[in-house]
């Protein structure tokens, strides 16, 4: 069973670009709850939580997502030290253990977090975590992010990841020592896949000197 807590033109051309995702889906469901994601098995909750996001194709440089601790103990980020991070590809319908398209443990000191402003539905803290990574070229298709909390104590409090009401309603667990990812349906997790700066406000800018060109 799953465990969840419940000149001017061009320069706004590229500042509106250059922000967008490749996929979004944002934390628009604040303090409604999430979902347990471990990054070991070694952790007294074993769920590791998986969505799926699908793109046209590009160079991803940030993944970021939005999520808390459990407040068993501590509402902020006492006892998460790092966080497991993977990107997979799509095997029907559920992560492909045998794809795995990048993996990493960064360090939460080394990344960027922001306290939202707002409380889980434990009253914990909740965050924007942003993770630059080295420029990973993708196809366009389906893949999965992971995300699981690594722990100081791993008995402790545990990594909840947000919801967010934007999705297709399906997401993926795992459950750790070998259950092999397993196809739920009803919640979407709440992250961002943002590309190159600048790549998108690099096709708009093409865009207006082709128009120029035209006239």
């Amino acid at each position: 069973m799953k465990s969840g807590i419940f000149a001017l033109c061009v320069f706004a051309v590229c500042g509106s670009a250059s922000a967008a995702a490749l996929y979004s889906q944002p934390d628009n469901l604040p303090s409604t709850g999430g979902f347990f994601s471990v990054g070991n098995g070694n952790q007294f909750f074993t769920q590791r939580m998986a969505d799926d996001f699908t793109i046209g194709g590009g160079t991803v440089t940030q993944l970021r997502w939005w999520g808390s601790s459990q407040n068993f103990q501590f509402a902020d980020l006492t006892n998460i030290i790092g966080f497991d991070v993977m990107i997979l590809g799509d095997a029907g319908g559920v992560p492909d253990a045998t794809s795995v398209l990048f993996h990493s443990q960064p360090a939460t000191a080394g990344l960027t977090v922001t306290p939202t402003g707002n409380l889980s539905i434990a009253n914990a803290i909740q965050y924007q975590f942003d993770f630059n990574i080295a420029p990973l070229n993708l196809a366009g298709g389906k893949y999965w992010l992971s995300v699981g909390g690594l722990l100081s104590n791993n008995f402790g409090d545990a990594f909840v990841w947000n919801q967010s009401s934007t999705g297709n309603s399906e997401n993926s667990s795992f459950y750790y020592p070998n259950s092999g990812w397993i196809a739920f349906t009803g919640a979407d997790l709440a992250f961002e896949i943002i590309p190159a700066p600048g790549a998108l406000a690099l096709m708009g800018m093409g865009g207006l000197i082709a128009g120029r060109r035209r006239r």
